[in-house]
């Protein structure tokens, strides 16, 4: 007799394939999360929330702040410039004199004492206007400066001593000394200082120079270069 037992089924193999397969997926799945932002979802920044004194942040102003100009720094600008704005006459003067000694102080002239001659001399009469008597009113907000100049005068009166000539026929009793020749031409420096201010054209041309010169100071200066100048009447 044959022996037909059977000794057991044998169990049916199972693939493994497909569960390698689901794992593979489920980490490349994994892998692409973790690396690829998109796959994430990253919530939204808070947006700032408003105080109620919202902060203030400075800005800087380029802007130049408004010049002003005082009188001081006006006659710092033409105080050096004294010397321009003065005119110089030059002249020549030829003049006779003579002398005689009188009776014992009376009007009565004594003929011994009588002595005379003549003198000539070069000069020059400057005349202008004193810098610091100028007085200067404002308008820093026009940019205007109305400049009021005073009268014109006699800065100084030089004499070339070396061109100084004199002749004289002298009294032994009326000797003609250096104090009696100092007075002389002393009185005729007067005399031509009254002819200098007395001529109305030459001290109007003096006016026109001096305008001109202040303006062109004033102009030229830094502190004042955008004011505009005019001068009182």
């Amino acid at each position: 007799m044959s022996d037909s037992r059977n000794t057991g089924s044998d169990p049916k193999m199972r693939n493994p394939v497909p569960y390698l397969i689901a794992v593979l997926i489920l980490a490349a799945f994994a892998l692409v999360y973790y690396l690829t932002p998109l796959f994430r979802h990253e919530p939204d920044e808070a947006a700032p929330v408003l105080t109620s004194e919202p902060t203030v942040i400075p800005v800087a102003d380029d802007r130049p702040e408004q010049t002003r100009v005082t009188a001081e720094e006006l006659e710092s600008v033409l105080r050096p410039a004294s010397d321009l704005i003065t005119s110089k006459y030059y002249y020549t003067n030829a003049a006779d004199f003579d002398s005689v000694l009188t009776w014992f102080g009376s009007d009565l002239k004594n003929p011994f004492t009588h002595s005379k001659g003549y003198v000539i001399y070069d000069g020059a009469v400057s005349v202008g206007i004193d810098v610091s008597e100028i007085s200067f009113e404002i308008d820093n907000n026009r940019n205007v400066i109305l400049i009021k100049l005073p009268e014109e005068k006699v800065l100084a009166h030089e004499i070339d001593n070396s061109s100084v000539k004199s002749d004289s026929s002298e009294s032994i009793f009326n000797q003609l000394d250096a104090e009696y020749y100092a007075k002389l031409i002393g009185g005729f420096k007067e005399e031509t200082e009254k002819k200098v201010m007395s001529n109305a054209e030459y001290i109007a041309q003096v006016r026109t120079n001096t305008e001109v010169v202040i303006r062109g100071l004033l102009t030229a200066s830094h502190l004042t270069e955008d004011y505009t100048v005019e001068f009182a009447e």
